[in-house]
Order: C-alpha cells, then sequence, then structure tokens
C-alpha cells in the first residue's frame, strides 16, 4: 500500500508537467500567430488574439486598449513590418500565462519610429478554448556600462 501512495504523486506530477508543457506551447503559438497578424494588419485574427479589456503600454509609458490597436492598423497609425521575440520565457498558471523576452520591431506609430529592442511581459489568458493576450508592456533595455 505504500508503493501505491508513493506512485501516484510521482504519476500526478509528470501528468501536472506534461500538461503544463502543452500549454506553454500554445501560447508560444499564440504570440506567434500574433506578431504575423501584427505584420499582416490581421484585423481579425487580432480581434480573437486580444481580449477586450487588453491594455499595451508602450516603452514611453502612452496606454492603448484594443480598439487603439485594431483602428491604428486599420487607419495605418501603426504600421509593423516586422516583430520577433527571443529569450521567451512562458510560465503557466491554470488558465493564465506570463510570457517574458525580448522583443523586436520594425514599427511606426503615428508618423515615428516606433521600433527598436525591448524587454517584454505578456500576460495570456485561456477563454473559450484559446488563449488570448490581456495585457502587455515593453521596456527598453538598460544599457550595460
Amino acid at each position: 500500500m505504500a508503493f501505491a501512495v508513493f506512485v501516484l504523486p510521482v504519476a500526478a506530477c509528470a501528468a501536472v508537467s506534461t500538461d503544463t508543457q502543452r500549454m506553454a506551447a500554445e501560447v508560444a503559438n499564440a504570440d506567434w500567430r500574433y506578431n504575423r497578424a501584427l505584420e499582416k494588419s490581421d484585423l481579425s485574427a487580432l480581434r480573437d488574439l486580444l481580449l477586450d479589456s487588453y491594455v499595451f503600454t508602450d516603452p514611453t509609458g502612452r496606454v492603448s486598449g484594443k480598439e487603439d490597436v485594431i483602428n491604428g492598423l486599420a487607419t495605418g497609425r501603426i504600421h509593423i513590418t516586422s516583430q520577433t521575440t527571443r529569450d521567451v520565457r512562458i510560465e503557466v498558471f491554470g488558465a493564465a500565462a506570463v510570457e517574458t523576452g525580448v522583443l523586436t520591431s520594425k514599427a511606426i506609430r503615428d508618423g515615428s519610429n516606433s521600433g527598436g529592442t525591448f524587454r517584454f511581459t505578456r500576460l495570456w489568458v485561456k477563454r473559450d478554448g484559446h488563449w488570448a493576450t490581456a495585457a502587455f508592456q515593453e521596456t527598453a533595455p538598460q544599457r550595460q556600462p
């Protein structure tokens, strides 16, 4: 009986780890689809990938919501030609996940260059079977002395 008690928690941990890995891979895929949707100004995809309550804080401290992003892309006020991420880490917490990493973009917003390389934090939430982003903040990295 002691053997069965020992095996069950190990098996449960393995199942949780596999489930967490699967969900982290789903988030990574959602991030890839989000970046491609921005590059293509795919408003339909972005409507699915951004929660209605989405909040974006850019490196200047400017805060934008879902409709600000959608309307900016639709009108050409925002134009993103390239957006890639690297050094990505995804931590899953049930139906939520926090993604951090480095983002490099080529972008124009309101006629000015808004691209560059940034550290970022993104909050993902799983609703109705798919992942959507609730919040995103990017910060210009500090220069090393």
